[in-house]
Parts: C-alpha cells; structure tokens; sequence
C-alpha cells in the first residue's frame, strides 16, 4: 500500500514537472536582472557596513587618544595637588609656630593719661 502510494506521489510530480512550460528567453533574463539586482543590494549593504565599521574604527581611536591625552593632564594635576597640599600643610605649621611666638611676647597694655 505505501509503496503504490509512494510510485503514485512520484508519477504525479514527474508528470507536474513535464508539464510545465520551458521558461521564455525574457523570462531568464527577468530572473537574471532580478539576482543582479539582489546581488547590488547586497553588496551596497555591504559597503554600507564597511563605511561604518570604518567610522567606528575612527571615532575609537580618538577617544583612545583623548584618553591618552586625559589621563596624562589628569597625572599632571594630581601631581600639581600633592605640592599645593605640601606647601599648604607647611605654611599651616608655620602659621602655628608664629602665633605661639606671637603669644610669648605680650603687648604692653596701654598706659592711661
């Protein structure tokens, strides 16, 4: 029975096939210019992408760049912080070892007339 069924569904198919009529010479040229055509979308897709890839590539490594370039003044300010911190710490003491001395010499009080 399955055999009978399968030689069936075959014959049908092979006869479908036959049947069908052999594509014009305008037909095969309308199926070509209709593959170039996918093909150009492809391929301008493609070069799309590339032209984007590219940006991308680009605009990385000007911000490495930036980076760089941030990270060195941001060396530089630390730098320029740890002297402006020294010096004022020094100036702090200073300013403290002056008042003790100021408060070691009393002003003489003023005499009344």
């Amino acid at each position: 029975m399955k055999t009978l069924l399968l030689t069936t569904l075959l014959s049908t198919l092979l006869f479908a096939g036959c049947a069908s009529q052999p594509k014009s010479f305008g037909d095969q040229l309308s199926n070509r210019g209709n593959e170039a055509n996918s093909i150009g979308k492809q391929w301008n897709n493609s070069s799309d992408g590339v032209a984007k890839g590219e940006k991308m590539m680009t605009k990385g490594q000007n911000m490495i760049e930036t980076s760089k370039s941030d990270q060195l003044k941001g060396e530089q300010m630390i730098e320029e912080g740890r002297r402006q911190v020294e010096t004022s710490k020094q100036e702090m003491l200073n300013s403290e070892a002056d008042y003790q001395k100021m408060r070691q010499t009393p002003i003489a009080a003023p005499v009344a007339k």
